[in-house]
């Protein structure tokens, strides 16, 4: 038997991931009906206009079953954001060691700044929304900014080496950074997205860097 014929050589070649279920398929395909009839339907209608039964029916599913799979019309609208949070973790944990703190959360914020010109309309009409609905607001802040801001903490400690709940600086640099990309977004929204997204996040993470110039 040569060693290509060996089955420990076959064992490697094989994907250890097991398909995705049928099951799986469907809730994923029902999931994301689910988020492109609300985003259908709060660009359409407005926010506080749209109930979730309208979701549902545009989705051609039930109430209940747009329940199993979000808790609120909030959560649908920003039904797409957990590969953002995925997207940021990785990028924060991908860089070389010897990377600046600030530099590292400068570089994935921007990776994550690259995704809203990707994604301009849907990212467009979530902070449209975020700007016009308390709700909506509230909603981003306390779920979607707090996971990333998290993430950030989570990175710049462990990167720093301390903890992050005797140590002040991961979660003030987290706060800052947040409130850079708080800034931005705003000025992206007033824009009606006509400015340049990248821009405006490189200038206002670069206020944030400048800070330590103010003490002098």
């Amino acid at each position: 038997m040569s060693v290509m014929d060996s089955p420990a050589m076959h064992h490697e070649l094989v994907d250890p991931s097991p398909a995705p279920s049928r099951r799986s398929r469907k809730k994923s395909r029902t999931y994301a009906a689910l988020v492109e009839a609300g985003a259908e339907l709060f660009e359409s209608q407005g926010f506080d206009e749209t109930t979730t039964v309208d979701i549902a029916e545009r989705a051609d599913v039930s109430q209940r079953t747009l329940f199993r799979h979000f808790p609120s019309k909030e959560a649908v609208l920003y039904g797409d954001m957990d590969e953002l949070l995925f997207a940021l973790r990785d990028a924060l944990e991908s860089q070389p060691q010897d990377t600046p703190v600030l530099a590292v959360v400068d570089n994935a914020i921007t990776s994550l700044a690259e995704n809203f010109e990707v994604h301009r309309e849907r990212r467009l009409l979530q902070a449209r929304l975020a700007a016009s609905y308390p709700s909506v607001s509230a909603f981003s802040r306390a779920t979607v900014q707090l996971g990333w801001e998290r993430e950030i903490i989570a990175a710049v400690a462990s990167r720093l080496g301390v903890d992050p709940l005797i140590d002040p600086r991961p979660e003030i640099i987290a706060g800052a950074t947040m409130s850079a990309v708080r800034i931005a977004t705003r000025q992206w929204t007033v824009s009606r997205g006509t400015a340049d997204y990248m821009q405006l996040i490189s200038t206002a993470l670069a206020s944030v860097a400048e800070l330590g110039a103010l003490a002098a």
